[in-house]
């Protein structure tokens, strides 16, 4: 059986946390855990249960979020994928080309 270091997990989940400006009240309630098992996650104390739903909220690779792989959005389509890879890539010009077809479909939702 493969034993995982969770440590990577916990920096992984609380970097989540912290860039999305989240709290973990909301967090632990919307994945119907309670906060003190999610602050337990968070401080390497409890083994995660629940890290496929952790994975899936964030819309990041388990993988990632238990550092077997460094590809935080493995979980994504490859075509999504690409086009992140690409866009990074992309001059500020090019940016700006991107931005304003993408707006159009964002404007019709």
């Amino acid at each position: 059986e493969l034993e995982l270091d969770f440590t990577a997990f916990k920096e992984n989940l609380r970097d989540l946390i912290e860039s999305r400006g989240l709290y973990s009240k909301d967090i632990a309630a919307e994945i119907n855990v309670s906060t003190p098992t999610l602050s337990r996650y968070l401080q390497g104390v409890r083994e995660p249960e629940l890290k496929y739903v952790f994975g899936r909220y964030f819309g990041v690779s388990v993988d990632w979020l238990l550092g077997l792989s460094n590809d935080r959005y493995e979980a994504l389509p490859a075509e999504v994928r690409e086009f992140a890879t690409l866009y990074a890539l992309a001059s500020p010009d090019d940016r700006t080309i991107v931005e304003t077809v993408l707006k159009k479909y964002r404007e019709e939702n």
